[in-house]
């Protein structure tokens, strides 16, 4: 993997029945929402007034409603060009049900004039709000003009109560979804999810919100110039998108305040190699941030590595690397506090599988003899596991100290004499190792659960998702059972499977494992071309998948509860920069 240097809410109360939505009134409140859409129509149709109620079920609760008796709908919504491509044919995607109100329509660049023909239920009436205000009848059919990123917005009304549905006009250089539910295994609890598209040869690159329907109901469009995308979209500060875009050098985390707009870029004061693995913000407000300068003087001698054709070298003397630095840094920019991977690790004795890749602007190649890719925080000790993926290890560090307690897969040494972790069933390259929640720190040197997504990268194996048992155990590889601690579990200073999901093959790069608190697990595969992720429960059923039909990959995908955004908020800023 390259290292480089790296927007007035609507409110609307409902009454909640059965966990639907049912209505028996409903106040719609703010500006730019469905209160000024009423307002919109034709103040000579009496079908609608400007203070006739609106109902978006999908704006409360962050999920689709059934029509409920007395709630009005749309029984039939579709959308076509005027001019229509054969070859490229404007369709609602997914297919209409009245329980949906979240579409999408892939667009032309320019202007597009789009039919759309609508009917309402019994006893309501159909209208637009966007991108034009409608007369309200039963059932019509209108031409609009529409550009990339506008929406349509539909809307059923009976004068008590008015349902919308969005249909976003998706740019020419989208990123193909597809989205493929599997109820006959279950419906996973509604969230949204994250991803962040890596390749610039098949689409443009966007940082991307999915709805519960894999809907793009957020998007925004970077414009990279180093030949990478959007990496690491997630939600680190509440109701923001974060990212890192790759557009620049030295670039910079994003992170995009969604009501009001505004983004803010924010990378460690000094450094031009801010590296866009991960982006933490710690207890302290602080942010933390992998960082890959370039460290010279370190003598390689024998130290073979990968080429990108496939080959091998063996190196002489001492020669620059691709360094990994933990900084952690203030709001301001300003650096509070480095640890350094070579402090800690002799890259001839710890580096498994030493890579040369391309570094910076230039391009030129630079051995990465650690790769350092996740990093997360033990909460109870504010200690650190990092992740190495040219390490075949995963360590864990005092924060207090900077050093490393315990290493886990890999070689067996370090400068710190850490305690070693043999994995019996080891993982290659991997990423995003995270704690769960069972994870002690205080009981048998460290203890519990760890879950990370394994690449298998050159390997004959398939990608997974694993979750490992873990004791550290004492130094003299004893079990402490005092303080209440579990006795079970992995032996002393072992690794042993406790779940795993295997994909369709091994992973070039990137990928990610999360568990959600439900128990479900969203696994994004990484560099497997299309793949995209999946959604499996406890038992590693399939849930949902979402592939790319065009070949593209993901970084991470992640999925954050519906409570994370505000629908609304999330359509009214779709596609602004």
């Amino acid at each position: 993997m390259l290292s480089f240097v790296m927007t007035p809410r609507r409110c609307v109360a409902a009454l909640v029945i059965a966990a639907w939505v049912s209505v028996s009134a409903v106040i719609a409140c703010g500006t730019g929402g469905a209160a000024s859409h009423a307002g919109a129509v034709d103040a000579g149709d009496s079908a609608t007034s400007p203070d006739a109620p609106l109902l978006d079920a999908s704006l409360d609760s962050g999920v689709d409603a059934p029509i409920e008796s007395g709630l009005p709908s749309l029984v039939a919504l579709s959308v076509s060009a005027l001019d229509t491509d054969a070859s490229s044919p404007v369709a609602l995607s997914p297919a209409f049900s009245p329980d949906i109100h979240d579409y999408t329509v892939r667009c032309a660049a320019g202007t597009n004039i789009l039919t759309v023909s609508m009917t309402a239920s019994s006893g309501a009436t159909s209208l637009l709000f966007q991108p034009s205000p409608s007369a309200s009848l039963p059932q019509q059919t209108l031409s609009v003009s529409v550009t990339e990123s506008q929406a349509v917005v539909a809307a059923a009304t009976n004068g008590a109560a008015t349902v919308e549905y969005w249909v976003r006009c998706l740019p020419h250089d989208f990123p193909l979804l597809q989205w493929t539910p599997r109820p006959e295994a279950g419906a996973p609890t509604p969230g949204y999810y994250l991803i962040g598209t890596d390749e610039p040869t098949t689409s443009g690159c966007y940082a991307i919100v999915l709805d519960p329907n894999g809907v793009p109901v957020w998007y925004t469009q970077a414009q990279p110039s180093l030949g990478w995308c959007v990496f690491d979209v997630d939600s680190v500060v509440a109701g923001a998108v974060s990212f890192d875009s790759v557009v620049d050098y030295p670039a910079e985390f994003e992170i995009h305040q969604l009501s009001p707009p505004v983004t803010t870029k924010i990378a460690p004061a000094g450094l031009l190699n801010v590296d866009l693995h991960e982006l933490l913000v710690l207890a302290n407000g602080d942010y933390l941030v992998v960082s890959s300068p370039l460290q010279s003087g370190v003598d390689l001698t024998g130290m073979q590595v990968l080429k990108l054709d496939g080959g091998l070298e063996t190196l002489t003397a001492t020669q620059p690397i691709m360094a990994c630095n933990l900084i952690e840094f203030a709001p301001d920019g300003t650096v509070v506090w480095t640890w350094t991977a070579t402090d800690h690790f002799d890259v001839l004795a710890d580096s498994i599988v030493p890579q040369l890749l391309p570094y910076g602007p230039s391009a030129n190649l630079v051995v990465d003899p650690i790769h350092c890719n996740s990093i997360d925080v033990d909460p109870t000790t504010g200690n650190l596991l990092v992740s190495a993926r040219q390490l075949n290890s995963i360590f864990y560090i005092e924060r207090s100290t900077g050093n490393v307690l315990w290493k886990m897969g890999g070689a067996p040494a370090s400068k710190d004499g850490a305690t070693y972790i043999s994995v019996a069933d080891p993982f290659v390259q991997q990423h995003d190792a995270r704690f769960q929640p069972d994870w002690s720190s205080s009981c048998n040197g460290g203890s519990g659960h760890i879950s990370l997504f394994d690449d298998q990268t050159y390997e004959q194996s398939p990608a997974r998702a694993v979750v490992y048992d873990v004791t550290v155990g004492a130094g003299d590889a004893g079990i402490a059972t005092d303080g209440g601690c579990d006795e079970g579990g992995a032996a002393a200073g072992t690794a042993t499977v406790a779940w795993q999901r295997p994909g369709a093959g091994p992973s070039l790069a990137m990928g990610s494992f999360r568990i959600q608190p439900d128990g479900t697990r969203i696994i994004g595969w990484g560099d497997i071309p299309g793949a995209g992720f999946t959604e499996v429960d406890v038992d590693g059923n399939d849930l949902a998948d979402l592939t790319f039909p065009d070949g593209n990959t993901t970084y991470r995908a992640l999925k954050v509860p519906l409570g994370a955004f505000d629908l609304g908020v999330l359509r009214s800023t779709a596609g602004i920069p």
